[in-house]
């Protein structure tokens, strides 16, 4: 089964610090935190202040200016996990890339723009129609697709992602969410290992076969 804490290095690399970026979404509620003597800071470690805010009562911890400024590897790794992984039941998927890929959507778009955009992708690329709300019956295609070719599922997902950024005629942002996929995409080819399933059961099935011609000899010795 799919592992979070594979992806989570990436994540982290991915997303840097502190930021205050006013071409983000998330400036439009900033935390009241200072730091270096400034305001404005929304997102710190791809986190905004309103997940971190929102989340804390139901992880238990204490969603001070500190906690967020400095954001602990705990805090983070909680958030992470049970905010976003465990919304689409990652620790049950068995295609590491397909879990990675729909826990990207839900921190990137939240729960509703993940459901929905993989519904799309599901529609536009497949001619599966599937409710939004339903995400059992979603993650339930996607493994089916998954299973009969998971390379080429996650680079249609990669580039079905740069199409719907395109749409979003959001040109400050578009070059970085354009670098952001072509590293994961790397990241991804260099982690993932889409061959070795593919190439084990080549091999065990030339073993099977050795296995049987081997008796079969035995059997015409005697």
């Amino acid at each position: 089964m799919a592992d979070y804490r594979i992806v989570v290095p990436y994540f982290l690399k991915k997303e840097g610090g502190l930021s205050r970026a006013t071409t983000d979404t998330a400036s439009r509620n900033p935390s009241p935190c200072v730091y270096n003597g400034q305001t404005g800071w929304h997102t710190n470690k791809g986190v905004t202040w309103t997940t971190f805010k929102s989340l804390a009562p139901q992880l238990n911890y204490n969603p001070s200016c500190e906690n967020f400024l400095t954001m602990p590897a705990e805090i983070w790794g909680k958030i992470f996990k049970k905010g976003y992984w465990d919304y689409w039941d990652g620790d049950r998927i068995p295609f590491q890339a397909v879990a990675d890929f729909m826990t990207w959507t839900v921190w990137g778009s939240g729960a509703y723009g993940s459901r929905n955009f993989l519904r799309k992708f599901l529609r536009d690329q497949y001619g599966i129609i599937k409710d939004t709300s339903d995400r059992n019956g979603i993650r339930a295609e996607l493994m089916r697709l998954a299973e009969k070719n998971e390379r080429k599922l996650w680079e249609e997902l990669i580039q079905y992602r740069w199409n719907w950024y395109v749409t979003l005629n959001q040109p400050a942002n578009l070059r970085g969410w354009r670098r952001s996929l072509e590293n994961y995409k790397i990241w991804g080819l260099e982690t993932y290992n889409f061959g070795a399933k593919k190439k084990y059961l080549i091999l065990a099935g030339l073993i099977l076969a050795g296995s049987v011609y081997g008796i079969t000899l035995l059997k015409e010795k005697r």
